[in-house]
């Protein structure tokens, strides 16, 4: 039986273990790809955190120069432009999938039991996202809704490839967007992964306080495992 709003927050039978501004989404998201510092890591841990960082960049940046330099001195030369305007192609592309991406969100929250699904943005976090407002879903619920964009676009754009395998620069670009597009997505996946012997509710106010929560039945702890932590005042499990 899937508990209402009021049950999690008042009924006792359940305790809060995350919650944060819809607007700082990102920070989430880099707090658990490990990226964000947090104050029990020592100074050097956070410096090799953010030396790996800067190297990752350091490498991509020096990898997409390299490729950009090479379409671009090779424009006018056999099949050259021709990649260079896949490569734009896709990019643009991306722009016209972000909705389709959204709408299939929005099926899956229908599919969960959804009564009604909600589109929004967050300029401050640079990202677009389906909600059901005030709909608690559990995080293998989540994990579902999360992950069914990936899988059917990397279906339809595999697709593609293979029936005008011509245009591979596009399909390879635009399948590599749209998945480094996801990783909020992911993250979301790793965090019910992450957490899959417990049952953890969450559910959104968009519409008022832009906020998301999550809780955890107090009676269900694994043998032997560990707790959760309890959020901190800024609202992020410590």
């Amino acid at each position: 039986m899937r508990p209402t709003v009021e049950e999690l927050h008042h009924s006792g039978q359940y305790r809060l273990i995350e919650s944060f501004k819809i607007d700082e989404m990102n920070q989430f998201i880099m707090r658990e790809l490990g990226t964000a510092p947090s104050p029990q890591q020592s100074a050097r841990q956070n410096w090799k955190k953010t030396l790996t960082m800067m190297g990752v960049g350091a490498i991509s940046g020096a990898l997409g120069f390299t490729v950009t330099y090479y379409l671009v001195s090779s424009v006018g030369k056999s099949g050259a432009g021709t990649e260079l305007w896949e490569i734009g192609a896709a990019v643009l592309g991306l722009f016209l999938l972000l909705p389709i991406h959204e709408l299939i969100h929005g099926l899956a929250f229908k599919y969960i039991g959804a009564p009604k699904v909600g589109y929004g943005y967050s300029l401050k976090s640079l990202m677009v996202y389906a909600y059901s407002q005030h709909f608690p879903t559990t995080m293998r619920e989540v994990a579902f809704v999360a992950v069914m964009p990936f899988l059917v676009i990397t279906i339809g754009l595999v697709a593609g490839w293979v029936l005008v395998p011509a245009y591979y620069v596009f399909w390879a670009g635009l399948l590599l967007i749209h998945s480094s597009a996801c990783i909020g997505d992911f993250v979301l996946i790793r965090y019910w992964y992450r957490h899959r012997p417990r049952t953890i509710y969450t559910y959104d106010d968009v519409e008022g306080e832009r906020m998301s929560y999550f809780f955890e039945p107090v009676e269900t702890q694994p043998p032997g495992g560990p707790a959760l932590a309890s959020p901190d005042r800024m609202g992020y499990v410590s």
